[in-house]
């Protein structure tokens, strides 16, 4: 069969597409999926986050897949009744499709719920022979002997400038994945509504594998896809001391308990550790006990933070503004916290109750969800009324502590003095920093999300983002997928 594998984009406001002409990483999932189609099959893949990688409607193929999570799957419905008004077969999957299969069940022939690994083989024989179920259920299995696939194939790089770009090459991260699931219970967290808080990790050898095709390529810096690397930490031991001989480069997001842990924490920098992507969430207490985030513990914040740039590593801070128990003083004191604590990044996310997960239905029953209108599911638009303010003010606090967080005096005390060892990774990020500020001197509001803008906003990003991704050092790797070129 002639297999079209299909990653979409996702829309602004106005509905236009989100496009980006250059990308820090790539996704897995199209090549992934190719390597475990059996032999015979024609497999085109299309990730449409790409300039230049638009979706060919009128493709002629036997069989489309496409795979979609957080505000994807707007476009991917959107796709999926296009190519099925067109006479193309249609299967829908990933984690959003995991967590409400009804209503993926309408806009396609087929649905796959949980993982591939288990079903798509015997799924792409039933397309085959005429015989395709509308639902297949993938079990969560082991993870040793998961196929190899060829890094060159990877959708948003290019290889070509790769090899003629000392800069590409130090600003692409290849991905790689050592676990799935965690272990935690944070009631808004689509991931443990998912994979219901299994954690599962792959052989180390499997990994070294991966890692030795990057280095084979001449590729020394890694992002780690994983929610959560250190969810079982005697794999993470094992882990770390398996890197460190490649003298590797690498970038994860990770859970704070990294910080308490100082063996762990000291082999993670000596494997390479170079920036940690952190949920801290919330500064207050009860809205981390709000949202069932118990664990992270805000008042060691401070000295967890420390404990990590003490080793050289970034740190990037993941908050939610507006949840319950956060008033709009909040505001202020996580600002207070990011410079005193000298955050590298700040990235922020709105409220957002995805379908299956314990906060949507918290937040129905509540009747607090102001759209379900998936397209706005962005981590940076109100759709859930918080409690202590009204949405237009969590909107112009949300803004505000962008704003604040990357004006110059900001960016002074976040970077001087520097973080101890790798001080050209902190020199990149406060370079970032200063272009950050730049942009935002000259667009108004104009800091967007993981949807690209706010609505409106697109036309004013257009030019300053031109500029800044010519010359995005791997600081950007947080910025770059927050403020896309539409």
């Amino acid at each position: 069969m002639r297999l079209y594998l299909v990653s979409p984009t996702h829309y602004l406001a106005d509905r236009r597409l989100v496009k980006s002409v250059r990308y820090w990483t790539s996704a897995v999932t199209l090549p992934y999926l190719k390597a475990l189609t059996p032999p015979g099959h024609d497999v085109t893949l299309c990730d449409e986050l790409m300039a230049g990688h638009d979706v060919d409607l009128e493709r002629d193929c036997d069989l489309v897949g496409i795979t979609a999570m957080g505000p994807q799957i707007a476009r991917a419905f959107d796709l999926a009744d296009a190519f099925r008004a067109r006479g193309r077969t249609v299967v829908l999957g990933g984690p959003w499709v995991s967590l409400a299969p009804r209503e993926a069940q309408r806009h396609a022939d087929a649905v796959v719920v949980g993982e591939a690994e288990p079903v798509w083989a015997g799924l792409l024989a039933d397309a085959a022979g005429g015989r395709l179920k509308r639902r297949y259920d993938g079990a969560f299995g082991e993870l040793a002997g998961a196929p190899a696939f060829d890094y060159r194939e990877l959708p948003l790089f290019d290889y070509p400038t790769f090899q003629r770009s000392r800069f590409y090459r130090w600003y692409f991260h290849f991905p790689v994945w050592t676990s799935r699931g965690c272990t935690h219970a944070c009631s808004y967290c689509a991931v443990a509504a998912y994979s219901k808080q299994r954690y599962r990790t792959r052989p180390v050898e499997d990994v070294i594998r991966d890692v030795q095709a990057v280095r084979d390529l001449g590729g020394r810096r890694l992002l780690i896809l994983d929610d959560n690397p250190i969810g079982d930490r005697d794999h993470a031991r094992e882990l770390f001391c398996a890197l460190a001989p490649f003298r590797m480069q690498w970038a994860s997001q990770c859970t704070i308990e990294i910080a308490r842990d100082p063996e762990l924490l000291d082999l993670a920098a000596r494997s390479g550790c170079r920036t940690l992507t952190i949920g801290l969430e919330s500064v207050g207490p009860p809205a981390l006990k709000v949202v069932g985030k118990r664990f992270a513990a805000a008042a060691q914040y401070a000295r967890d933070v420390q404990a990590i740039r003490r080793r050289g590593i970034q740190v990037i801070g993941l908050f939610m503004v507006g949840l319950d128990g956060d008033g709009p003083e909040s505001f202020a004191a996580t600002l207070r916290f990011c410079v005193e604590n000298q955050l590298a990044f700040l990235k922020l996310f709105t409220p957002c109750p995805f379908p299956g997960t314990p906060y949507h239905r918290q937040m129905k029953q509540a009747g607090r969800i102001l759209t379900e209108d998936w397209n706005r599911y962005d981590y940076g638009s109100a759709i859930v009324a918080p409690l202590s303010m009204s949405p237009t003010e969590m909107m112009a606090g949300f803004d505000r502590l962008y704003r604040d967080f990357y004006r110059l005096g900001s960016i002074a005390r976040r970077f001087v003095p520097p973080a101890p060892a790798n001080y050209a990774e902190g020199l990149f990020y406060a370079i970032a920093n200063l272009k950050v500020a730049y942009f935002l001197a000259t667009n108004p509001h104009g800091f967007g999300t993981i949807s690209g803008t706010h609505a409106g906003r697109a036309e004013r990003l257009r030019t300053v983002w031109r500029r800044l991704r010519r010359v995005l050092p791997a600081g950007p790797a947080a910025f770059s997928d927050h403020v896309e070129e539409p």
